[in-house]
């Protein structure tokens, strides 16, 4: 296609976005969760109804909390345990909660369950002809992200973890000062760089 097409088509988007209203495109990306859990404040509720030394691997289950039936949910052994819990030598076992020391204590009699939970969405934003024409792309993205860390023994929930951010929010923008040129390589690219200068 010759530069002068190019140019000519540029000049024309340039024109109907000012008369059109453009919708640029959007995306949304969840990791798969229990049922029922579908933001922060949901995942928090639920993490709320566990009860150490009260809620069974049954009721987790009737929460759809359980392996091989919450996606995302990672079993670790007790090594793995010590490694979250005592990251640092300076971390002593005494200097840990009772139940993550009984946990511990108990090896292979002990395991943590790991729910990884999270959602993000994205949307272009900006000025539509330098997006379409690739001067320039802005992206916002809202998200938010949570793991709940559960130890049991005997079936048994002895002790809960949470953690996460409720409202993760970003804008990243890609600039390119050649647009559709940019990726030109070789003798192409040098023409181009040397019409604009």
């Amino acid at each position: 296609m010759r530069i002068g097409t190019v140019l000519a088509l540029g000049a024309a988007l340039l024109a109907l976005s000012g008369c059109a209203r453009w919708v640029l495109p959007s995306n949304t990306e969840a990791r798969a969760a229990p049922e029922g859990i579908d933001s922060y404040e949901t995942a928090q509720n639920t993490f709320g109804r566990i009860a150490p030394f009260e809620t069974s691997a049954a009721e987790l289950a009737e929460m759809k909390i359980h392996p091989g039936v919450t996606p995302n949910l990672r079993v670790a052994n007790y090594l793995e345990i010590v490694q979250r819990f005592m990251p640092q030598p300076t971390i002593r076992l005494q200097d840990l909660d009772p139940a993550v020391q009984a946990c511990i204590n108990a090896k292979d009699d002990c395991e943590a369950w790991i729910v990884s939970l999270g959602n993000t969405e994205s949307a272009r934003v900006g000025d539509v002809s330098l997006d379409l024409l690739g001067f320039e792309k802005q992206t916002q993205s809202t998200s938010w992200n949570a793991e709940m860390v559960l130890l049991l023994t005997d079936d048994v929930v002895i002790y809960k973890l949470w953690g996460g951010a409720p409202l993760i929010q970003e804008t990243k923008t890609e600039r390119k000062p050649l647009g559709p040129f940019q990726d030109l390589s070789g003798t192409a690219a040098t023409a181009v760089k040397n019409a604009v200068q």
